[in-house]
């Protein structure tokens, strides 16, 4: 009976620690309750109750909480833990951005490269539009990065940027009668995306 009690009360034991430790790398991280919980596709109230002690995630959820908080498994389970969290992930999410930006800015690089080359070789036609099919191009590297890197309100934001600057860039690069129709479709493909976000909903943590 007494070993009973006592594992029953290491196991409460080892809740508060993971409990406290999680909340603490998370912080470190700069990270909300909500945002952990769509990169590891459960609810934020199971984040919460994993925070609070109330529940245990299993040990797969264990071991990709240390890999998006940069710490290893070992320092989330035991109770005495450094006061901050390695910000591994805060530096890896400063690189994902600046990597982000950089790539954009190539995108323009090769469109101001395209424009005065077009003047020079004596190209006919607007060739301004280098810069306007620059946005659509953009657009695309947002949604590969927001894919790879980011969360669902990321990769919604970057494929509405992407469907607007393409209707955009088509709208100006083909002027014939009735072209303007092609916000209609924008606007429809923009309804698409925002009931996809809205059916792709976390699942709920399994009860401890």
């Amino acid at each position: 009976m007494s070993a009973l009690v006592k594992a029953v009360v290491e196991m409460e034991d080892l809740k508060f620690t993971v409990a406290r430790n999680l909340a603490r790398c998370r912080r470190a991280c700069g990270y909300t309750q909500l945002q952990v919980a769509e990169k590891l596709n459960y609810s934020d109230k199971a984040v919460s109750k994993w925070e609070r002690g109330e529940s245990l995630p299993d040990v797969a959820v264990l071991v990709e909480l240390a890999r998006l908080y940069g710490v290893s498994l070992d320092y989330l389970v035991r109770e005495e833990s450094p006061r901050k969290a390695a910000p591994v992930s805060a530096v890896r999410n400063r690189r994902r951005i600046l990597v982000t930006v950089m790539s954009c800015l190539l995108v323009w690089v090769v469109a101001v490269a395209a424009y005065f080359l077009s003047l020079m070789f004596g190209a006919k036609g607007p060739v301004w539009l280098a810069y306007i099919w620059a946005l659509p191009a953009d657009g695309i590297l947002c949604v590969v990065f927001a894919s790879v890197w980011g969360n669902k309100y990321l990769r919604t934001a970057a494929v509405s940027f992407l469907l607007w600057m393409a209707a955009l860039a088509l709208y100006l690069s083909v002027p014939v009668a009735y072209n303007w129709s092609i916000f209609i479709l924008g606007a429809l493909l923009q309804a698409l995306a925002v009931f996809w976000f809205l059916l792709r909903t976390p699942r709920s943590a399994p009860r401890s």
